[in-house]
């Protein structure tokens, strides 16, 4: 398995292609600053649509995807890291369950973090399916609360208008993208059996039914997490590449449009797993979108 492990990672076997969004305009394209660019800005097509239509068509050795890769909301730990400042919360707060303003051990959203991806629902998602006519094929989320909650609040406006195929919404839960893992609690997971007593079957505000789609052989508890390491970058890379290796896996050549919700750590292993220029300071609630050529094996 171990060898298997490491042949994934050194055979890349897929790519993010330029030319598309802002954030990627060309090969030689360097990192973006998403507070000072609109990362997301169309640089070749007038709309969705036209960009989508303009993805190639698969070949007997290659698939073409639509990536909608969006960043949870604010967090209550994000809070706390406002409020404290990143090195307090690195050192002393980050450790720590929470404050007098929430607890974070696998943190919920804020208020703020839910109108932030609510707006991002209607000015992000929402226009975009009505571009293209469709939702997209397949979702996938981390299992991490604020995801659950991001998916849910973002969503809502487009089902109200783009009907889920069956009327039922069946985001997929991957473990692998999930948030940096060890030391800070806001990234330990809760216990399955509470995620699904909160989450499972939630009624949304459409009228659509939400079911989680976990392994079967899902963990009750965090087998991942620790409290005395920290996972340093070139392990997470690997992790989410097994993430993405997953993702394609799970997905038929007709499911071109797929949408993702994690974290900005995964967000920035995901880009650097693709070869894609990172997306600097990507707020809370925001959505980072690429198109990808797959390697079939």
């Amino acid at each position: 398995h171990n060898t298997t492990k490491v042949n994934m990672t050194v055979t890349k076997t897929y790519r993010a292609l330029p030319g598309y969004f802002a954030a990627f305009p060309n090969e030689d394209a360097e990192a973006v600053d998403s507070s000072k660019i609109n990362h997301l800005k169309l640089i070749n097509h007038k709309s969705w649509k036209e960009l989508y239509d303009s993805i190639p068509q698969d070949t007997a050795t290659h698939e073409y995807k639509l990536l909608v890769v969006a960043r949870h909301g604010q967090g209550y730990h994000n809070a706390a890291i406002e409020r404290y400042g990143e090195n307090k919360w690195d050192e002393y707060w980050s450790l720590l369950n929470g404050d007098e303003y929430g607890d974070w051990v696998d943190s919920k959203l804020t208020p703020v973090g839910k109108d932030q991806v609510r707006g991002t629902g209607d000015t992000v998602l929402l226009p975009m399916i009505q571009s293209l006519g469709f939702l997209p094929h397949v979702f996938f989320s981390s299992p991490m609360r604020r995801c659950l909650e991001t998916f849910i609040e973002s969503w809502t406006q487009v089902f109200q208008e783009y009907e889920p195929l069956q009327g039922g919404v069946s985001p997929i839960i991957l473990e692998n993208i999930r948030e940096t893992l060890g030391e800070h609690t806001c990234d330990k997971r809760v216990d399955h059996s509470i995620a699904v007593e909160e989450y499972q079957e939630h009624k949304m505000e459409t009228g659509h039914t939400i079911q989680w789609k976990y392994s079967e052989d899902y963990p009750e508890s965090d087998q991942l997490w620790r409290a005395d390491w920290r996972e340093p970058e070139s392990e997470m890379d690997d992790r989410v590449n097994e993430g993405l290796l997953e993702i394609f896996e799970n997905v038929s050549k007709d499911e071109r449009f797929i949408s993702i919700t994690c974290h900005s750590g995964v967000i920035g292993s995901i880009l650097r797993d693709l070869n894609h220029p990172a997306i600097e300071n990507l707020a809370t609630g925001k959505v980072v979108c690429t198109v990808v050529e797959v390697e079939k094996h």
